[in-house]
């Protein structure tokens, strides 16, 4: 349970990963002893032919580049800051007015955002084909532990609204959803309301988040009439969260790149469970040690992202990032597998419609033609199946290993 809201913004030394999982080649344009201010371009990394940059989130030295561990799981290179605590901000073009669809994407690309939200159905922010609708979710992680920080959406809600707006215009469409909780209060949808009304935008659609039902999915299945991709920008969807929406207010608005993320620190391996506002390099041993450290000292699972689709790390040696919105500290505990009951369970709560527990089946059985028939390519990989299984099988990685076979 969340029990507090605070931040974490002035680490001595950030690490920033300057590959990931889609770009996996970097040139590197600074060296160890040069001085850096915030926004200032480290390296541009590579995929394809397309080059994104990667900013410092502090101003201060360059120490080295060391190999370290990413949110994902992987070795890559970091360049090390030593934070100068000037906080000195590089020259970034701003906009006050109406921007255009170019001036949009070129400061969203400027400041190096691309992938913000790895979960789920979430989308990059990526304008390469055209886009039809843009989605915009202000409930906070973590499905199907919710919790929507209602601080953060009172205190930010004009640029919030603010950068939706630029990101409609960015993605050259005027079709936009905003999604919202049933259950916010009374003050934080009106300071919403009236960010909407400033932009002419459309009411948003309230959903309950109480329900463990897929409701994204079913949100956008409904605005598209389609069967939805796994990446929903092949149905022309692009899907984000309010945080990146904030992040491309700043960026445009005030100049001002992407430094911190909003994270949700839960798990019964902390003291404490938090929505915290961390420096984007901030290595996760670091915001622990701020937290009070661990309860015990003993085996514990460390998983990054959503708690039904993110990735299980083996160490707390890594750098938080702008894609890092929750990690999730729990006790180990070895849960025995039963055999499925075929209770259908699964299938009743899959929001793409197929059937998990055929699929898991099939694939036990390697009968191939039957994967294909049972539309296995469909699959969200949303989670659910696994988190209603009664014999607590992971039913999605049955479904991933069937996926892999499809090809």
């Amino acid at each position: 349970m969340i029990t507090e809201y605070s931040h974490y913004l002035e680490p001595m030394k950030v690490y920033i990963p300057i590959t990931d999982d889609e770009y996996k080649i970097a040139n590197v344009v600074v060296a160890g002893g040069d001085a850096v201010k915030i926004g200032q371009i480290l390296a541009y990394k590579f995929k394809g032919k397309h080059k994104l940059p990667v900013v410092a989130t502090v101003s201060g030295k360059v120490i080295e580049i060391v190999d370290k561990m990413d949110r994902f799981g992987k070795i890559v290179n970091h360049v090390v800051i030593e934070n100068d605590e000037a906080y000195t901000l590089d020259d970034i073009p701003s906009y006050k007015d109406e921007v255009s669809t170019a001036e949009a994407r070129k400061a969203i690309e400027r400041a190096g955002l691309h992938k913000v939200d790895v979960d789920g159905l979430f989308t990059n922010l990526n304008f390469e084909e055209p886009i039809k609708h843009v989605v915009v979710s202000t409930v906070f992680v973590n499905e199907p532990f919710i919790s929507t920080n209602y601080e953060y959406l009172l205190d930010n809600a004009p640029e919030i609204i603010d950068g939706v707006a630029i990101l409609a215009s960015a993605a050259a469409t005027k079709d936009v959803t905003i999604v919202a909780d049933k259950f916010l209060p009374s003050e934080v949808v009106d300071e919403l309301g009236k960010a909407i009304v400033d932009h002419d935008l459309e009411e948003p659609i309230f959903v309950d988040t109480k329900k463990v039902k897929g409701w994204d999915y079913k949100v956008i299945q409904d605005i598209t009439k389609e069967q939805l991709s796994p990446n929903v920008l092949d149905n022309g969807v692009l899907y984000v969260h309010a945080n990146t929406c904030k992040m491309i207010s700043d960026v445009v608005r005030k100049g001002f790149p992407v430094v911190s993320r909003n994270v949700a620190f839960t798990g019964d391996g902390l003291h404490k469970n938090v929505v915290m506002d961390v420096r984007v390099g901030t290595l996760l041993s670091e915001v622990v040690e701020e937290l009070g450290g661990y309860i015990e000292q003993q085996e514990l699972n460390l998983h990054i992202g959503n708690y039904l689709t993110g990735v299980q790390v083996p160490t707390d040696d890594f750098a938080i990032t702008e894609s890092v919105d929750a990690v999730h500290i729990s006790i180990y505990d070895e849960v025995q597998e039963d055999v499925c009951i075929k209770c259908g369970e699964c299938n009743d709560v899959c929001p793409a419609g197929i059937l998990p527990q055929n699929i898991m089946d099939a694939e036990l059985r390697a009968v191939g033609e039957r994967i294909f028939d049972l539309h296995t390519d469909e699959c969200v990989e949303c989670g659910l199946c696994s988190y209603v299984c009664p014999s607590k099988i992971n039913v999605l990685e049955w479904v991933r290993r069937a996926k892999r076979r499809v090809g």
